[in-house]
């Protein structure tokens, strides 16, 4: 009997560089999924943008709004995610009806075998026993993170598997600050230190106790802490025990879902290397066939030379003394007939290593069969093995010259990404400056301009200048003014 197992998995570290890209894919649907826009109309959204322009404006009108303390840095996380899903084959008990894609697993324990995906061509044919477990997997989610944190939420039905994101801000009630040194004046005592790049550096000192532990001090409010949250939850134990709770929930609501292992977190692969992994695949199954139709192709050519070279010690060659009582046109019928059987006996060798040969194929197959790594459909078992080997040798080089060019591609491309993220952040850093200026902000610390804030605020000018914004630039002004 099968076991699905439940699927979820968390992403905590999301900054402010990581929003745009992912707003991009869950807005958009654009990016290394493999997207079916036909079915995109069918996908539901708990909670969206909500007339945001994008996931990172929502963000950051979401903090000040609810005045969050957090720190303004750019690598400060900014978000929290979670994808949860479960097997293609829970779903297709569910009643979500599947077809083929036409492309075929390259990795893992199905590798081989086709992919299928949801099929999907009205709402009618999404099961509400679907629907229904992504509700229970929502509201067990926001439970957790509470809803006001929650910035988006949607179930997607246009990719190989259904699945949900869900996106919150790590928000927490209180956080515990380090207590510092001071002097009679109130203002911290620092100490020297060198870094790992041997540079002096001051660094403050932490305040310890009459035992020599550090003092912390709790301080109550809003604050968007991602460390902070998972600590309150249970630390590292946080994660296994959100399964073990979701488990218990999902269960209890009909659905038969598998606790399975934790840490088996897995990640979006990256487009092009998921193509390689592909091409590869397929490399591999062409070199087999190859293989095979050498040795029948070898097995032939040696059958053939054979019987051209019969040797005239294995013919029957009688010697005239002991035939003379025989015609000579009987004797030649005999050498004739033993020609005959020799090429026969030839032959038949053939035919036997050319079985063998195939044997060896079949009993492969029933391998993959009896292991799960074949075909699910055993009518789709239709191997396509009589290709001429100069063809199957140029599909091999012009797949491995593919492989060899999407390296390429991928390399000139970082590489022009790096120039090109260069070039922008040096630009945004004069245009953020002059942002901080025209705002009225002084002492700006032209090396560590926070280009996140910056763009919030970019967004209320905008926004203020532009008619067709005078709802929004109206809300925002009334909180902040410029």
């Amino acid at each position: 009997m099968n076991v699905d197992y439940q699927v979820l998995t968390f992403k905590n570290k999301i900054k402010a560089r990581d929003i745009g890209g992912l707003g991009v894919e869950l807005d958009q649907r654009k990016g290394s999924g493999n997207y079916d826009k036909e079915r995109t109309q069918y996908n539901k959204e708990y909670v969206g943008l909500d007339n945001h322009p994008t996931l990172l404006s929502k963000v950051y009108e979401t903090i000040y709004t609810r005045n969050i303390h957090f720190n303004k840095g750019d690598n400060t996380n900014l978000l929290n995610g979670c994808v949860v899903t479960s097997g293609l084959e829970f779903f297709r008990k569910l009643g979500l009806p599947m077809k083929d894609t036409g492309r075929v697993h390259v990795e893992g324990n199905h590798i081989g075998e086709p992919i299928f995906c949801p099929d999907i061509k009205s709402s009618e044919d999404i099961p509400e026993k679907v629907l229904e477990y992504f509700d229970e997997s929502y509201q067990f989610l926001s439970n957790i993170v509470g809803k006001e944190n929650v910035v988006y939420a949607g179930v997607h039905l246009d990719e190989d598997t259904p699945h949900m994101h869900f996106y919150w801000l790590p928000v927490v009630d209180h956080v515990k600050r380090k207590v510092f040194e001071t002097d009679e004046h109130g203002k911290r005592i620092t100490k020297q230190i060198y870094t790992k790049d041997n540079v002096i550096k001051n660094v403050p000192i932490q305040k310890k106790d009459e035992k020599g532990k550090a003092v912390f001090e709790i301080e109550y409010g809003k604050f968007l802490n991602s460390d902070e949250f998972w600590k309150q939850l249970g630390g590292k134990a946080s994660y296994a025990k959100i399964q073990d709770q979701y488990n218990e929930h999902i269960t209890s609501k009909g659905f038969e879902l598998d606790r399975g292992q934790v840490g088996a977190n897995k990640h979006h692969q990256d487009k092009a290397e998921h193509k390689i992994k592909e091409l590869n695949y397929k490399i591999e199954q062409l070199t087999e066939e190859l293989e095979r139709t050498k040795s029948m192709n070898e097995i032939e050519l040696k059958t053939r030379n054979e019987i051209k070279n019969l040797d005239e010690d294995d013919i029957l060659n009688p010697s005239k003394d002991i035939f003379k009582r025989y015609k000579d046109k009987d004797v030649e019928k005999l050498r004739d007939y033993s020609i005959d059987i020799k090429k026969e006996n030839i032959a038949s060798k053939n035919t036997i290593k050319q079985k063998e040969v195939k044997i060896e194929k079949l009993e492969n197959e029933i391998k993959q069969f009896k292991s799960g790594k074949s075909y699910a459909d055993k009518e789709k078992v239709i191997a396509n093995q009589e290709k001429i080997i100069a063809e199957q040798k140029s599909e091999i080089e012009e797949q491995k010259g593919i492989i060899e060019s999407l390296k390429e591609e991928l390399s000139n491309l970082k590489q022009k990404i790096d120039e090109i993220r260069n070039l922008a952040w040096a630009k945004l850093n004069e245009a953020y400056l002059a942002i901080a200026h025209l705002l009225g902000f002084k002492n700006v610390d032209r090396e560590n301009v926070s280009h996140s804030e910056m763009e919030y605020y970019a967004q209320i000018i905008n926004d203020k200048h532009e008619p067709r914004h005078e709802k929004s630039t109206k809300d925002r002004s009334d909180d902040y003014e410029l």
